[in-house]
């Protein structure tokens, strides 16, 4: 009996020694994913696996991406590194930078990535190869059946026709994404390591044109039930050039519900492959010991000044979704504080309680996690384009290398409608938010905030 006993005993110290001692991390990024979430009180949205995601966390209602588009944005938080220390190429220019990827890695991680995490290169030429274990390209993993065309025009458009693309797929597994999501569980069943956590990293094409959905999903969404969103007839005029690679077009209403819908449906698209892996950890026994993130590269306007999709420098691109669910942390909750993208770094190396490495600009926001109420940054900012921006609690500046600034005041004007800078009782915080966006990129000069891939 004590012999029986004894090897039950070694039997259950060796599972427990062979177990990691560190938590997994499953990294989840959108593309081109405005906060139109349920969980971030937009009615029409349906996102259920995404809201349940936020009552099982903390949803960031202040998080900022540091890049208008996709590069900029991914290599500062894979790098951890504002737009000033790390530009688009930066990787390629310096490949000796430590990357998000590499040092999991270093530090006993098993590191994955599927699809779209840095710049979506067919050459991977953005990538760090001593990042991941396993690294599949979305090239690698088109999908299985062919999709339906349908080209979004406008006869309206002052510069342009054709908006976007609409794809609608007769089933899941047509979709790039269900391909994405289904790569990331044959890693988790055959390719795991149970040594090691994991790092894994997976990048959806969704909500990125083309508008990518099931005919189901699409009818799922009905035009009528948007509101396309018009500019006041007192807003002030935008700076010239502010919108840089967006002439703006006159829409009929039918056409902007229909935009909008197509685009819903393809969040919900996203939100079932999300909901796929939350299963799938779940039914493993993963999903307690794994801190999931959920964002997106940046934002989207969607109609914003007759705008459709991103590349300025304002709260639509620059506002990001930010969705954190921690093991034995805060559930259901909202933090307010301010955070940047490029805190995720260093907060993945507080959460797996590594060091971080030396000289990233971010800061962990773990302490968020715990408190959701605890204050954040002072200020969250983006150089891109032809300008600089800091976003505090309540303002908003902008600077243009024209000599242009405006100035906007968020307790009364959330969407940027109305430039306060001419106000003479404005000077001394222009003067303080001036002397924040110095300290984050140095002086402004005619190259500062150039356009970026």
């Amino acid at each position: 009996m004590k012999s029986l006993l004894f090897l039950i005993l070694a039997a259950a110290a060796s599972l427990t020694a062979a177990e990691p001692s560190k938590p997994n991390i499953l990294f989840i990024i959108a593309d081109d994913l405005a906060t139109r979430l349920g969980c971030y009180g937009d009615k029409t949205a349906i996102t259920p696996n995404l809201d349940r995601l936020a009552d099982e966390g903390v949803v960031f209602t202040k998080a900022y991406c540091q890049g208008a588009v996709c590069t900029p944005s991914r290599t500062s938080f894979m790098l951890g590194l504002n737009t000033r220390h790390a530009r688009s190429n930066h990787f390629i220019e310096h490949p000796d930078t430590m990357t998000m990827g590499r040092w999991f890695r270093e530090h006993g991680y098993q590191t994955a990535a599927i699809g779209k995490i840095d710049h979506d290169d067919p050459n991977d030429a953005y990538t760090d190869p001593k990042a991941w274990d396993v690294r599949v390209k979305r090239e690698d993993m088109a999908p299985k059946l062919p999709t339906q065309n349908t080209f979004f025009d406008e006869d309206l458009g002052q510069q342009r026709k054709r908006v976007s693309l609409i794809r609608l797929a007769d089933s899941q597994e047509a979709m790039g994404d269900w391909v994405r999501a289904e790569r990331l569980i044959q890693f988790f069943d055959k390719e795991r390591d149970a040594s090691k956590p994991f790092f894994a990293a997976i990048g959806f094409h969704t909500p990125h044109v083309p508008w990518d959905s099931t005919r189901a999903i699409y009818d799922q969404h009905d035009p009528a039930k948007f509101t396309p969103e018009t500019t006041p007839t007192d807003a002030t005029p935008l700076p010239p050039d502010s919108l840089l690679q967006e002439p703006g077009m006159e829409m009929s209403e039918a056409h902007h519900r229909e935009g909008l819908r197509a685009y819903y449906a393809a969040v919900t698209t996203l939100d079932q492959q999300i909901g796929r892996l939350l299963d799938h950890l779940r039914a493993k026994g993963q999903l307690e010991k794994t801190l999931v993130v959920f964002t997106s590269d940046h934002g989207y306007h969607l109609g914003w000044r007759g705008q459709w999709c991103k590349h300025s420098i304002d709260e639509q691109v620059l506002r990001v979704p930010l969705i954190v669910r921690r093991p034995q942390g805060a559930k259901n909750a909202k933090a307010g504080g301010i955070v940047e993208l490029l805190d995720l770094f260093p907060t993945f190396c507080d959460f797996a309680r590594l060091p971080a490495p030396e000289k990233l600009d971010g800061k962990s926001f773990l302490p968020l996690l715990t408190d959701p109420k605890a204050e954040g940054k002072p200020g969250a900012f983006c150089q891109w384009g032809n300008g600089r921006t800091v976003r505090t609690q309540r303002w908003r500046l902008i600077e243009r290398r024209d000599g242009s600034s405006e100035l906007y005041d968020h307790s009364t004007d959330e969407a940027e409608y109305h430039n306060i800078i001419a106000n003479p009782e404005h000077a001394p915080l222009v003067k303080r938010l001036h002397g924040m966006l110095d300290k984050e990129f140095g002086p402004m000069t005619k190259a500062s905030g150039l356009k970026q891939k």
